[in-house]
């Protein structure tokens, strides 16, 4: 690894965790900054399905997280951003953004507008049922009730539109809900309070893209590939998040996982796009949907080396609950030499990036140096 690689990584990790750091910031320990973004995302999704705000949206999920960061962190990200290649690609405008500056572009206002939309479902959901004590059991009761008290109304005027919106989203609060299964007591049974969620694994990843697009010659379409990582784990609504130790098939999981797409996404105009999208994420068909892939299962390997980082994963000798350790694979790393954690999940992977030797030496870097 040359001093301006090894530079160029420094750089696309500290991005990253920028961006890592949301996973941890939380209200009342429920959702975090990161299940934010992503709901946001997921809405700027659907409400494009529906309304056409948009050619792009994978600009549109690339501000959402930008200028996020940008308020919460905005000396780190300037001092982060300017050592970056494209550092053009990371300027945000999030201060005006916030005040719905009448000179913004039509995108950053389509931005503000799914922030807004984000946060008051999620208090539609999470505070005034409670409140009202409204007893709604599904989703069409649930949008009647949403629609009846106006929180529909900055959405659009058309409710075929709105109640595709609505449910795509509400389909999704699931994900800012449920568990990384690697993480939790059947599998590595990491001590931190509040384990990582998908929702905010997939925050992560969009991060982790976006970085390693700026430091390296990809020659990709980062857009593209936002975009499909954004919704690459709308399956797990349906399956949950299946890891290869859960005793299914590769060829199980994939069936599977692609009839909960399918109705993951409903009658959003969209859908056989976005459909596309994920199968061609699965095959792996395009250079596109091939990083988008790697920089899932890295963005994985690097929340191992944080967690161990921060001194919440068990020793190797603390592992009798762990199914992973039944793995013949896995025992033979622990007698070949593997110390931590982190050294297996390293083993396992370092072999999936062998035609893209970036995300080789990524890995490496995040092996040998401290992240958090």
């Amino acid at each position: 690894m040359t001093n301006n690689e090894t530079i160029k990584f420094k750089n696309a990790i500290e991005f990253y965790m920028l961006a890592n750091n949301l996973k941890y910031a939380t209200r009342d320990n429920k959702q975090s900054l990161a299940d934010q973004i992503y709901g946001t995302m997921i809405l700027a999704v659907a409400m494009n399905s529906e309304y056409q705000k948009t050619e792009n949206i994978g600009e549109i999920i690339k501000t959402i997280l930008l200028e996020t960061l940008d308020f919460y962190y905005p000396n780190e990200v300037k001092k982060c951003t300017d050592k970056m290649s494209k550092k053009a690609a990371f300027i945000t405008n999030s201060a005006k953004a916030l005040n719905v500056d009448k000179s913004l572009s039509e995108s950053s206002n389509f931005v503000f507008e799914c922030a807004m939309a984000e946060l008051t479902l999620e208090y539609f959901f999470e505070n005034f049922l409670i409140e009202e004590n409204i007893d709604a059991k599904n989703v069409d009761e649930l949008y009647t009730v949403a629609k009846n008290y106006g929180f529909m109304d900055q959405l659009g005027n058309d409710e075929t539109k709105n109640y595709e919106i609505f449910k795509f989203y509400y389909k999704n609060r699931v994900l800012k809900k449920k568990e990384r299964s690697g993480w939790d007591s059947k599998h590595w049974n990491v001590s931190i309070n509040r384990i990582e969620r998908v929702s905010e694994h997939i925050v992560g990843t969009i991060a982790l893209a976006m970085a390693l697009d700026s430091e390296f010659d990809f020659n990709v379409d980062i857009d593209k590939v936002v975009t499909a990582l954004c919704i690459h784990e709308i399956g797990e609504i349906g399956i949950g998040d299946i890891t290869p130790f859960d005793g299914i098939t590769p060829e199980e999981k994939k069936e599977i996982e692609h009839k909960a797409m399918t109705e993951a996404l409903g009658n959003l105009k969209n859908k056989d796009l976005l459909l596309k999208m994920l199968f061609s994420f699965d095959e792996q068909d395009t250079f596109e949907s091939k990083f988008a892939h790697y920089c899932d299962k890295l963005e994985a390997d690097i929340q191992a080396k944080v967690y161990q980082d921060m001194g919440y994963q068990h020793s190797l000798d603390e592992q009798d609950g762990n199914i992973v350790f039944k793995n013949s694979r896995i025992q033979q790393m622990v007698q070949g030499g593997a110390r931590t954690a982190f050294d297996i999940w390293y083993e396992w992977d370092k072999g999936i990036y062998a035609d893209e030797p970036i995300f080789t030496k990524t890995l490496q870097y995040v092996r040998d140096n401290k992240l958090k």
